[in-house]
């Protein structure tokens, strides 16, 4: 297996037996696939803060928004054990069971401080952490910010992980998990607190507590561990944790602040402080992007300009979830083009641009070619298995499972060759329709290609087949 440039594309390939198969392409419909696409902030920093989810009508599952792959669940350590052991998951289980059930997987991100006392915010690290003698100072307006170096403070925090790690890691409903324990908000800085800047250890703290605990989940790091301490900590330390990040293969990267802004003033086209810094991540982990509040894009439209920075922020990361802050519903209304466009594109987007399929030896190892695209912005990071079946003049089926496919390597920008070996052992001669379908275990992952070659079991129809 190996890739080609796409100009490879640009003449006929003469071989016998070579299928072009760009016309039954379709790149308009809105495909819907697992791992990829947008996400709704359906809660936004612990269950005490008013979210965007005041205009939403209980029966509206949102179905109709393109791409809406998952449901963002940003919740405060106090929101789960609000007293010591004691581990209260319902709130997140009611709404994982009833979303679930339309098919919306999930991700999370547990928070320590919430600049804002509203209700319980004042303390999303719970209080009795710093009864028990945790390290804090009190910012305005009464939000307990703790000490994140605090030995106390880790101590009673690597609890929570382990019981947080116990619930969710290897969740197939969890598409992510935010490196969310340090900092305002859960982003990596305490811009809106004591803006203190801590040293190397402690941020290394806080992310070995995640990848103890969520081994088999990706994890994202937020892009503000780096940017805040810049301002005073050397070149060499920030080098050290940005490697140590992304030396985890299940570890990813985000941005919270694109369009925002001061970044809109400050920084370049796509407002991205520290671009660069998503090359790290993006080949072996999913970028993930987080767009301004919905009202300030209302506000500042001069910020959004019809979307086209934020387009270069997910085009120049190799993004694969998109979010914003507000309710689906009259973004999709107001951006239905630009929701639909990007849907695709997130992630990966696959084509099968051409098939060589010759002449077929029954009871022998058989090689065939195909061509696989990746339109879309990134590769796939979770491992489909691809199967061919063979259907006879009878309807009688054979499904062949190709494990030697890999659909992690096909990379955004490239026509992979994927060079296939098909054992027709027990194969009569004859004629055949040859299908392909790509799986996650029983789910079909859609391809785009016209519906009217897919069956209702995920097989796309794309050749006859001879078999002598």
């Amino acid at each position: 297996m190996g890739a080609v440039d796409i100009g490879f594309w640009d003449y006929p390939d003469t071989r016998p037996g070579y299928r072009d198969l760009r016309p039954i392409a379709d790149d308009k419909e809105v495909l819907r696939n697992p791992h990829k696409g947008w996400y709704w902030h359906y809660i936004d920093n612990g269950y005490g803060r008013g979210n965007y989810r005041e205009q939403h009508d209980p029966k509206d599952h949102c179905l109709d928004f393109p791409g809406l792959n998952h449901l963002y669940l940003r919740f405060d350590w106090g929101d789960i054990e609000a007293q010591e052991g004691v581990f209260d998951w319902s709130y997140l289980d009611n709404i994982m069971e009833e979303w679930g059930a339309y098919g919306y997987r999930f991700s999370l991100r547990a928070c320590t401080y919430e600049a804002s006392p509203e209700g319980s915010l004042a303390f999303a690290t719970p209080k009795w952490v710093f009864d028990a003698g945790a390290a804090y100072t009190i910012q305005q307006g009464g939000a307990y910010e703790p000490d994140y170096g605090d030995p106390v403070f880790l101590e009673k925090l690597e609890g929570f992980m382990r019981e947080y790690g116990r619930k969710f890691n290897g969740d197939p409903r969890i598409e992510t998990v935010d490196i969310g324990s340090f900092g305002t908000w859960g982003e990596g800085h305490t811009g809106a607190g004591s803006d203190r800047v801590y040293p190397y250890q402690v941020m290394k703290a806080h992310l070995d507590l995640h990848v103890k605990y969520f081994p088999d989940t990706f994890l994202l790091f937020n892009d503000d561990f780096l940017n805040h301490r810049s301002r005073l900590c050397s070149n060499k330390e920030n080098h050290q944790l940005l490697q140590e990040a992304a030396g985890y293969s299940n570890v990813g990267a985000r941005d919270d602040s694109v369009c925002v802004d001061y970044y809109c003033k400050h920084c370049g086209y796509n407002t991205l402080r520290t671009p660069h810094l998503f090359d790290h991540f993006w080949k072996h982990a999913p970028i993930d992007l987080e767009f301004e509040h919905y009202a300030a894009v209302i506000a500042k439209p001069d910020n959004f300009r019809d979307g086209f920075p934020f387009l270069d922020a997910l085009m120049r990361t190799h993004c694969t979830f998109a979010g914003f802050h507000g309710y689906p519903r009259p973004w999709l209304e107001q951006y239905p083009y630009f929701t639909e466009y990007c849907a695709n594109r997130l992630g990966y987007w696959y084509f099968l641009p051409g098939l060589l399929l010759p002449t077929l030896q029954a009871n022998k190892e058989n090689q065939i070619e195909m061509m696989i695209e990746n339109r879309g912005f990134a590769p796939c990071y979770w491992e489909y298995q691809g199967k061919i079946r063979l259907t006879d003049t009878t309807g009688k089926e054979t499904i062949l499972p190709l494990p030697s496919l890999d659909n992690r390597a096909w990379n955004p920008g490239t026509v992979s060759v994927e060079k296939l070996e098909l054992d027709l052992t027990g194969i009569a001669p004859g004629d055949y329709l040859f299908s392909f379908g790509l799986f996650e275990k029983e789910q079909p992952i859609s391809l785009a290609i016209s519906n009217r070659y897919r069956d209702k079991d995920g097989f796309y129809r794309l050749a006859k087949a001879v078999v002598e």
